[in-house]
């Protein structure tokens, strides 16, 4: 059987865990969060405890909704560092991008999460805008974040960049 990259027995394989592999909970809802799992619930919350149980019983980490939303890109939106660097460190794809076209860093810049914002970006998370969204860094000029575009730039980021 072959288990989905962000599994827990796919701790040691780091190459497939870069991969996103779309779960659906439920289709049949329409609202954004009425096919989130346990999984995105507890990061969400920035329930740390029930998100590291749920981790160990091998749930996915890069379980996705009809959205594409992913547990990190929620850990994100709320501000859950302690949440995000535990996907992370357990193989979330910290660049999957959700219908929208958001990213967790482009969403973690727009809310001014600059401690989500360096840890994101020091596993690796891509400064680029996705499509028609915006980059990072326009997110954070334009939501009033100088923290956010200050770890950016520190990072990389082309100051310039729409």
């Amino acid at each position: 059987m072959t288990q989905a990259p962000g599994h827990r027995e796919d701790q040691g394989n780091n190459a497939s865990q870069n991969g996103s592999v779309v779960f659906f909970s439920n289709p049949l809802m329409s609202d954004i969060e009425s096919d989130w799992s346990p999984i995105h619930d507890a990061a969400y919350s920035g329930k740390f405890l029930t998100l590291r149980r749920l981790i160990n019983q091998g749930m996915c980490v890069n379980l996705s909704t009809l959205d594409r939303v992913t547990p990190l890109y929620a850990a994100c939106v709320q501000g859950h560092t302690a949440c995000a660097r535990l996907l992370i460190e357990n193989g979330a794809n910290v660049d999957v991008t959700t219908l929208q076209r958001t990213t967790p860093l482009s969403e973690a810049s727009a809310r001014g999460h600059a401690a989500c914002v360096n840890l994101l970006l020091q596993h690796g998370a891509s400064q680029q805008g996705s499509g028609l969204s915006a980059s990072p860094t326009h997110q954070a000029a334009a939501k009033g974040h100088p923290e956010c575009i200050l770890s950016l730039v520190h990072h990389g980021a082309n100051q310039d960049q729409a």
